[in-house]
């Protein structure tokens, strides 16, 4: 009898493991159902994926993957199916034809701090959308030359006080850049010693650097707990902080009668809503856009300047060209302007190349399909994430030749004015576009075109000028390196 109960014990265990591997099978037979339409891609191995083959430029990699395997392929990247988009084609046809389809936001482990708010970070909705309408349609009405007038004049200021001594180029057009947005945002710039802006710089060019080493965990979750990945974790946690008190600190003088910066005409927005209906922006959209706006408008921008004056120090023949055509068109009497910029085409030119030689972000941050998604006889489940390559449009042979080249004419006609190319987006396009384009470009040729027409820049004595090759994180980080500036005539 013993014996009996044992062997129907053991019958019911095996049969129990057989039902739960034919769950367990069928299960994953549902999930590859969905899959067998995704585009092909690069086997990788168990758990990490492909990420152990990406290399030191994964961009490069995946341009390479791409001639194999198409425009549009998959891999697997770490516990993530991502859908990868190259080639300007590609990206258009997924990004802005299917852009309804295309645009939501996966959880990104990085940006915890946004705790999914703010236009970065949140989930393509309604409230995602009137937000991102409201801060575009605030943006764009800017006079950006009145809010970069005076940093410009403090920038110049510090750097005279050099005295051709040299600096860092990176630290001394980031706080610049910083009180840019921030006067934007609050109405009012900081004073380069006042402790809470500096703590705010130093976390997010600290984040910043971190970025690249621990990346990982977007594909690998459960290794928030590596050293580096809890330091990026800390880096952002500080740089909210330094944002949270700078906007409490705003908030005290509130009127709602009055307008200081773009918070303001959130707040009013909270404030008349809060009476009637949901409000657009509640406090923790407060918080989450604010921070989004800082480290976007600030990081990204003082980071494709610094690249700007890597490759004009490495290509001081432009750089020669440049100063001549501003002393032509402006004189020496006077800044630069925005209405200068019709008469300065080999300038604007010159701007183009410099954002297309390095992208600062030679990926989109991921998106998610919000419905199945047809394109190129393939279909991407709805909840697929997509990420592109935009190196790939930048770098791509086909539409540039000697594509490591410097050259500003790629983007000037035969009569010697700036020409419009297809497939140059260095802000993206579709519904999660970068929103601050209106304000970047503007304050890129404003910042830029008064230096250069102000200082020539070298580099000092016994030190060589690294190759113009960065490292890629969030942004892609241009090398350390210091420059003196001497005062034309």
């Amino acid at each position: 009898m013993a014996l009996l109960e044992t062997q129907v014990g053991q019958l019911v265990d095996t049969t129990l493991l057989l039902c739960l591997l034919l769950v367990v099978l069928f299960l994953i037979l549902v999930k590859d159902s969905k899959s067998v339409y995704l585009p092909p891609g690069p086997w990788g191995v168990p758990v990490l994926g492909v990420l152990p083959f990406l290399r030191k430029d994964p961009q490069l990699t995946l341009m390479e993957w791409a001639k194999k395997y198409g425009n549009i392929f998959t891999v697997k990247m770490g516990t993530r199916t991502i859908v990868m988009l190259n080639g300007y084609e590609a990206i258009r046809d997924v990004f802005q034809r299917k852009g309804a389809l295309s645009s939501g936001r996966p959880h990104l482990l990085t940006f915890d701090f946004l705790r999914g708010k703010g236009i970065l970070c949140a989930d393509y909705s309604k409230g995602f959308k009137r937000q991102r309408e409201f801060i575009i349609k605030y943006l764009s009405k800017l006079d950006v030359e009145k809010h970069t007038e005076d940093e410009i004049d403090a920038l110049i200021q510090y750097i005279r006080h050099k005295n051709g001594q040299p600096f860092d180029f990176n630290n001394a057009v980031s706080a610049s850049t910083s009180n840019v947005i921030g006067t934007i945002l609050f109405g009012s710039r900081q004073e380069y010693d006042d402790p809470d802006f500096q703590a705010l710089i130093n976390a997010y060019h600290n984040a910043a650097k971190l970025s690249s080493q621990a990346s990982v965990q977007n594909f690998l979750p459960f290794l928030w707990f590596l050293p580096q990945c809890r330091k990026l974790s800390i880096a952002w946690e500080a740089f909210a902080e330094a944002v949270n008190r700078i906007l409490e600190k705003h908030k005290m003088g509130y009127n709602p009668l009055a307008t200081r910066g773009l918070i303001d005409t959130m707040m009013h927005q909270t404030n008349e809503n809060n009476q009637n209906s949901k409000s657009l922006f509640d406090t923790e959209d407060l918080k989450a856009n604010c921070q989004t706006l800082y480290v976007t408008g600030s990081e990204t921008t003082s980071t494709a300047l610094t690249w700007g004056m890597l490759f004009l120090l490495s290509y001081p023949d432009v750089c020669k060209k440049l100063q001549s055509e501003l002393d032509e068109v402006v004189g020496k009497s006077r800044r630069p302007t925005l209405e200068d910029r019709p008469k300065l085409p080999f300038t604007c030119a010159t701007l183009m190349e410099l954002q297309r030689c390095n992208n600062i972000t030679p990926f989109s941050a991921p998106h998610k399909a919000t419905q199945d998604i047809r394109v190129h006889g393939y279909l991407i489940p709805k909840g697929t994430q997509l990420m592109a390559n935009y190196w790939s449009i930048f770098m791509n042979e086909r539409i540039w030749s000697n594509p490591h080249d410097f050259q500003p004419m790629r983007f000037m006609d035969d009569c010697g004015n700036v020409k419009k190319v297809e497939g140059f987006i260095p802000f993206s396009l579709g519904k999660r576009s970068c929103p601050g384009e209106s304000l970047a470009k503007p304050e890129m040729f404003l910042i830029l075109t008064a230096l250069v027409h102000t200082f020539t820049f070298q580099v000092p004595d016994g030190e060589v000028l690294p190759a113009p090759v960065g490292t890629t994180g969030s942004v892609y980080v241009p090398p350390k390196f210091t420059v003196c500036a001497r005062p034309r005539t």
